[in-house]
């Protein structure tokens, strides 16, 4: 079966169950067999046209026929076909129109196999702008009468598809060369003006589903990200886009009618598959356009002034999070391909660190239930409940690579991209409130101790759980922080902010981090000396690159993660918290105070260096001749470049030492053996106040800075 003929449309399904519904009171033409199997009462054996078999005997049959169904028609060859019968039966493909001559096989296998025999490509429709706005003009009138025209005879003739068969073709074949529009940007407001967009849109609630198909990749062509660029045309695509969007559409815009249609597509026809990628792709497309800040500037002039994002409206007119999150955690998902499945997850991940995720998306444990408008939920259990849990089923993917390594290149990615969906998520209070409910908490715990490649993700979603943002009240995180504390977390990270790499997460194989056998290319290089790195390949230097990038991010976090305890444990917190987190500093000589001065001074000479070599680039030349403020952008560099893991170690040994003499005192002669002082640590301290938020833990740094 070649590519062009892998499905067969629902039109043609229908046509196929008409024509089998029709022809089971009649006998059937041909019985295959390839041997004689006995005699059959008005067949005759032989090898012909459709193969070896039993033929049916026509001398016999039109003898019957005329004996005791006088009415009905004899059987005949296909030339005898009267004209209405030798109706053309049709498949929509992506980009072209297939036409396939009518038979009438005796079975439903039969009759695809002969359709995917016999029909013929049929090139469609180019798009003719020679004529301007008046040629786009006369096209989108054709397309209303092609909508029309179908409409009428769906309702005249709904009970014979082979009626209204033409029309469909027609209106397909109008939808099809729109796809070229894509290279005429300058025309997209007119087209939106003639009212197009929204002829399209009401095509995706098409009764036949290739119909809606072929509207949504058609917006996939128009709506492509890659058309922006920053010219005067993208007032067009924004105007394109905020029609398509829905702004004054309310529940009825393209973005939500293309996701109720995931809903109805079927997963067991390929084409209808590949429909629920094509909606994932129209999504992406939507989100990058709107990182553009295009539905803010949109088309005032057509609506009312004001501006929706992506997020809002597949947060508030659809369910697709619910639907993707609760198809991830399917255990049983074998009709979604790894690739499918990828694609699923960088959505989700991108529609989380969305800005506007934080107010739409704030408590995943009341998403909506998965529903469309397309669709009739009347037969939902009444008994079922009225929400999904998407925190559940967050934990549930992730869980199933708690003691595993990824076997793929894809599944790194997708695994990498549901830690980040899950730490994205936690910028929301109430969502860490879901998380610690789920026992969130005690499963990144165990995926950090079995030392895989969740491990890495796991430990960023901890950082952002026990961290949170500066304008969150403390209660969530403080609660989360004891939560780690009372789970085993000191264990855990210790001997990883240790720098103990028998206790880290180790990256997959399919990863470049944890490419081994580039790796071990690399070591025997080393061992060779200077003249070998000399042969190092591109694709070599990426992988030691993101080799270095896996155990130092893993440093950073382990970092955070502590400076996360030291700010909301307190005095009031349970089971002497406080006190078991400060003798863990004190424990084995100190060693844990040895390492955080060592890695203070470690990071503050990273950042003094990143600062250096901003205001040396071109960059800040650059800056400064556009009137950009140069001290702000090198402040940026120099957190980048590790300011902002020496700010809050400077706050983690300031913490260790108001609160123990002990500590202080072995902080002081380690910093003195490293010919420092405490002075390094007051002024992290003040840097750090300088960026923060006015609140409590400001004011607690400023009086730990005056009592060291």
């Amino acid at each position: 079966m070649n590519t062009t003929n892998s499905t067969i449309s629902s039109t043609l399904d229908r046509i196929t169950s008409k024509a089998i519904e029709a022809g089971s009171t009649k006998k059937d033409l041909f019985i295959p067999s390839s041997t004689w199997q006995g005699a059959k009462p008005g067949y005759v054996f032989r090898t012909s046209t459709s193969g070896t078999g039993y033929y049916l005997d026509h001398s016999q049959s039109n003898e019957i026929n005329e004996i005791s169904h006088s009415n009905d028609k004899r059987p005949r060859d296909e030339d005898g076909l009267p004209e209405a019968e030798k109706r053309r039966k049709v498949r929509f493909g992506q980009d072209e129109i297939k036409t396939i001559p009518a038979k009438q096989p005796t079975s439903a296998k039969l009759l695809l196999e002969q359709a995917e025999r016999e029909q013929e490509e049929q090139g469609r429709k180019s798009l003719d702008l020679s004529r301007g706005k008046s040629s786009l003009k006369s096209i989108v009138a054709n397309l209303e009468k092609s909508i029309a025209k179908n409409q009428m005879q769906r309702s005249e003739f709904s009970s014979s598809p082979e009626k209204f068969m033409d029309s469909e073709v027609a209106l397909y074949e109008e939808i099809a060369q729109l796809n070229d529009l894509a290279t005429s940007v300058e025309y997209y407001r007119y087209f939106v003006e003639l009212g197009a967009v929204d002829q399209l849109v009401v095509l995706l609630g098409h009764e036949n589903v290739d119909v809606a198909l072929a509207v949504i990749r058609l917006f996939v062509e128009l709506l492509d990200p890659t058309l922006f660029t920053g010219a005067a045309t993208d007032d067009g695509l924004a105007t394109m886009a905020t029609e398509f969007l829905g702004v004054g559409h309310g529940k009825h815009g393209g973005l939500a009618m293309s996701i109720a249609n995931v809903m109805r597509f079927r997963e067991d026809e390929e084409e209808e598959l590949k429909g629920i990628d094509d909606v994932l792709n129209l999504v992406e497309n939507l989100l990058d356009l709107d990182q553009t800040g295009m539905f803010s500037q949109g088309s005032s002039d057509m609506h009312e002034s004001h501006s929706r994002s992506v997020v809002s409206v597949i947060a508030s007119s659809s369910s697709l999070v619910s639907y993707l999150l609760t198809k991830l955690a399917d255990k049983d998902l074998s009709k979604w391909n790894a690739s499918l499945r990828l694609h699923a997850s960088e959505v989700l991940s991108a529609i989380f660190q969305h800005d506007d995720a934080r107010c739409y998306l704030e408590n995943l444990n009341k998403l909506p239930l998965v529903s469309s408008s397309l669709m009739d939920d009347s037969n939902t259990n009444p008994s079922q409940s009225l929400t999904v849990d998407g925190m559940e089923c967050l934990l549930q993917c992730i869980a199933v690579y708690r003691k595993v390594q990824p076997e793929s290149d894809e599944e790194c990615e997708y695994i990498e991209n549901i830690f980040d969906t899950l730490a994205a998520s936690l910028l929301s209070e109430m969502n860490i409130q879901c998380f610690l409910d789920g026992e969130g908490i005690e499963l990144m715990l165990r995926c950090i101790n079995e030392r895989v490649h969740s491990g890495f993700g796991s430990l960023k979603v901890l950082y952002f759980a026990l961290t949170g943002l500066e304008s969150f009240q403390s209660k969530c995180c403080k609660v989360a922080t004891e939560t780690f504390i009372e789970a085993g977390g000191f264990k855990v990270i210790f001997p990883i902010f240790m720098g103990r790499k028998a206790k880290m997460p180790q990256p997959s194989q399919y990863c470049d981090a944890g490419n081994i056998e580039l790796l071990k290319k690399y070591a025997a290089i080393k061992e060779n000396g200077k003249q070998g790195t000399k042969s190092i390949s591109n694709k070599l230097k990426q992988v030691i690159a993101a080799n270095k990038d896996w155990y130092q991010s893993i440093e950073g976090f382990s970092v955070h993660i502590i400076y996360a305890l030291t700010k909301h444990i307190d005095d009031t917190s349970p089971n002497d918290s406080k006190a078991r987190l400060l003798a863990k500093f004190i424990e084995n000589d100190g060693e844990k105070c040895d390492r955080v001065v060592e890695l203070c001074l470690k990071y503050d000479l990273k950042m003094r260096q990143a600062e250096f070599n901003y205001y040396k680039s071109d960059e800040a030349e650059e800056a400064e001749m556009n009137g950009v403020d140069v001290d702000l952008a090198a402040l940026n560099s120099k957190l980048q470049g590790g300011g902002d893991v020496f700010h809050r170690l400077s706050a983690i040994i300031a913490f260790i030492s108001v609160n123990s003499k002990r500590c202080h005192r072995h902080i002081l002669e380690q910093l003195h053996t490293q010919n420092s002082g405490i002075g390094i640590i007051k002024t992290g301290l003040d840097e750090f106040v300088g960026i923060l938020h006015n609140g409590h833990h400001r004011d607690e740094l400023v009086q730990f800075s005056s009592q060291l």
